[in-house]
């Protein structure tokens, strides 16, 4: 019985040593494995450390540079670049890449910039349509230097104003820009015609307004025509009234001695010579049936000649100076007929205003498209795109992706151009070779990194410290079943011996 105790004992303890030894190896293992993910770990960490991104320089805190990750957004946007550089993104075929709401207040205006602005919240009308005066001055100035590129004088043959506004002004030297009222024309009774005058308020008998001059000596003096002079440079000069240029008034005796002074002043001949009046006193027509009356009683059938004045440039800065005086004859008439200040949802930002026209002219010269027209196809939902309200959802999200857009122009799929002002023109750029772009360290990445390294370094730590443990106690349950194997292989051993000697005796 001993020795078979002894011998189920020896076979118990190599089986618990071939375990332990077993358990040892799967540690040794683990701890290798710990070992490899370690140097993954930390191969990630020193890849991060080398990331880099792209930034744009937005501007200056003091003499610190601040830089905004490279977006469409960022880039794009007015005013968002150092020192104001616009830019804008073409594709590969040229094409100005645009947001949904520009391509829309493009499409739907027929390239008109004044309602292609007005869609966006903008006006470049800069006047105060509050001050009549001050108004119908620009607007005739405006008028006055398109007409002028085209050849044209802002009055026709029959001296009609050629625009569907009831002023004109003079075109030549100091009288550009000065308001009179429009001549029209009165046939009474007995099929006389009689030239009248219009403005906001209706037809007077008024024969000329008196305008100022500059002389030799810089100082202003009066001048007014009869109506034989009409349409001619002939000037009756006027010894008693002066014209104020820091006021804008004419000065002038009244009828009954007193002195006066007024925005406008009229020259009416009489029997007894020439009579001044001011606005409020003109000789104003009366409405009389489908005549007009005067105060004499004498009937007037009255008819106007305006003509529509369209585009007749061919270059873009005389397209621009057209669009600027309609823009301050819309803006003043949108005052006049709503006896309001105009609009008041739209606003006049210079810069802004420029932003969109650099962009505007260059949608009409090179052509436009869309994220929704070129990109939709990669999104991974139609979803993206709600076609009911023509919006692209997933516009805002790609437009300020810093690694798509980068991504694209890598490709070559997009471009970027800034605006030079030397070349009045966009100029093309790129990632590498662009002043206001640099690659600079991904500071977000290495700290997502260097969080990601830590935790799992000290996971690591922590693994191993307990594979340690398990190895050393299973390094004393070995020894201590290798001791104890020993002892039982040596009774067995001398058992064994006892047993020869006692059968051979």
């Amino acid at each position: 019985m001993g020795m078979a105790a002894s011998q189920a004992r020896l076979l118990s303890m190599t089986a618990r040593i071939s375990n332990n030894e077993f358990e040892q190896q799967s540690i040794a293992y683990s701890k290798q494995r710990l070992a490899d993910d370690s140097s993954r770990v930390n191969d990630a960490y020193l890849e991060a450390l080398n990331k880099t991104q792209f930034q744009v320089l937005t501007g200056y805190n003091g003499a610190e540079a601040c830089y905004e990750d490279l977006t469409y957004n960022q880039i794009t946007g007015c005013n968002k670049i150092a020192n104001g550089k616009q830019y804008i993104v073409k594709n590969n075929k040229g094409k100005v890449l645009v947001s949904e709401a520009i391509a829309k207040a493009f499409r739907e205006n027929n390239g008109d910039y004044n309602k292609f602005l007005r869609d966006l919240g903008y006006r470049q009308a800069n006047i105060d349509v509050k001050n009549h005066t001050e108004s119908v001055e620009a607007i005739h100035e405006a008028w006055d230097k398109y007409l002028n590129t085209v050849g044209k004088s802002i009055n026709d043959a029959d001296n009609q104003h050629i625009l569907g506004f009831g002023y004109t002004s003079f075109g030549d030297e100091s009288f550009n820009g000065y308001p009179t009222y429009n001549t029209a024309t009165g046939t009474d009774s007995t099929g006389k015609a009689y030239s009248l005058y219009k403005d906001e308020q209706g037809y007077y008998l008024t024969n000329s307004v008196v305008v100022p001059k500059k002389n030799d000596d810089g100082k202003y003096e009066c001048y007014y025509q009869t109506p034989e002079q009409y349409g001619t440079d002939e000037y009756n000069k006027l010894e008693d009234i002066t014209y104020d240029d820091k006021t804008k008034k004419f000065t002038y005796k009244n009828s009954d001695g007193t002195t006066k002074q007024v925005d406008v002043l009229y020259a009416t001949q009489t029997d007894a010579g020439n009579a001044y009046v001011s606005e409020d006193e003109k000789n104003r027509l009366s409405e009389y049936g489908s005549q007009y009356r005067a105060e004499n009683g004498i009937l007037y059938t009255v008819k106007d000649k305006f003509k529509a004045l369209n585009f007749e440039g061919t270059t873009q800065a005389q397209r621009e100076l057209y669009d600027y005086a309609l823009a301050l004859t819309e803006a003043y008439y949108d005052r006049a007929n709503s006896n309001t200040t105009g609009n008041p949802n739209l606003k006049y930002d210079a810069e802004q205003i420029n932003y969109y026209k650099n962009i505007f002219n260059e949608m009409r010269t090179c052509d436009f498209t869309t994220l929704k027209e070129s990109y939709a196809q990669n999104l991974d939902s139609a979803e993206d795109a709600n076609k009911s309200s023509n919006v692209f959802t997933g516009e805002n999200t790609m437009f300020n992706d810093a690694k798509w857009f980068v991504t694209q122009l890598k490709a070559g799929a997009l471009t970027i151009s800034y605006y030079s002002a030397v070349e009045k023109s966009f100029i093309g750029s790129s990632l590498y070779d662009d002043e206001s772009i640099t690659e600079k360290e991904d500071k977000a990445a290495i700290a997502i990194a260097e969080q990601e390294y830590t935790n799992h370094m000290d996971r690591i730590e922590r693994q191993d410290k307990e594979f340690d443990m398990q190895m050393n106690k299973l390094e004393s349950e070995h020894n201590a079943l290798q001791t104890e194997y020993e002892s039982v292989s040596k009774i067995i051993s001398k058992n064994v011996e006892t047993s020869y000697k006692t059968f051979n005796a």
